[in-house]
């Protein structure tokens, strides 16, 4: 099903605000997107709306919209919000599996993908990529839908304080990451959701561990 001008625009702008390439603290206004992007205002004000919504701009009466910045309290949050619906998203994927259920060996398929994507990566960049797409296979195939939305609106901003970072990282530090994915994987694929549910409680919960400066 073809979508609205505005539904591409929003998956763009969210996109670049994800990934840092619309820095926190920017402001963006309605006649210079609809420029670049060839439109007419209405389309640009309809996506930017909906992100105001997902918190990712704030409006400024008479200005624009502010990229809003991502602290470390936010941070926080946010991955309460992944652990406490990650490990659930993972056990029925799991689940899944073991009644071979339709899609879920589509599933397995596009997360070794991404997994060996990321093992491949030789930048933070690349590492973020194939990391934030092999979770969200797991909260879209998930078979909830009413999960599938708060999850994935937490999974892009967590993804968003990484490409905040304010030092860079070396990718070996990613290794860890794949290590935990590799485990998640596992454990899916062996069709025990509360071993895919303990998989995925663990690795999230090394992530809150970690000093993530976010700006």
């Amino acid at each position: 099903m073809a979508i609205s001008m505005a539904e591409r625009l929003t998956i763009e702008l969210r996109h670049r605000i994800i990934t840092g390439d619309l820095v926190p603290g920017t402001v963006v206004i309605e006649p210079a997107l609809a420029d670049e992007f060839k439109v007419s205002k209405t389309p640009v004000r309809e996506a930017l709306q909906r992100l105001s919504h997902e918190h990712l701009v704030q409006v400024l009466p008479k200005r624009g919209y502010l990229v809003i910045p991502m602290t470390q309290a936010d941070l926080h949050e946010v991955l309460e919000v992944r652990l406490a619906l990650e490990p659930i998203a993972a056990a029925h994927l799991a689940q899944q599996v073991r009644s071979d259920e339709p899609g879920s060996l589509e599933a397995l398929a596009a997360l070794r993908k991404y997994l060996d994507h990321q093992r491949a990566a030789t930048t933070r960049r690349g590492s973020l990529q194939a990391s934030t797409a092999f979770h969200r296979v797991i909260a879209e195939r998930s078979g909830n839908s009413r999960l599938t939305a708060p999850l994935a609106r937490a999974l892009d901003e967590s993804t968003r304080a990484l490409y905040l970072l304010s030092d860079e990282i070396d990718v070996k530090r990613f290794i860890p990451e794949v290590s935990a994915h590799e485990d998640m994987l596992a454990a899916i694929a062996s069709g025990d959701p509360e071993a895919a549910r303990e998989a995925a409680s663990r690795h999230l919960a090394r992530i809150a561990e970690l000093p993530i400066p976010v700006s």
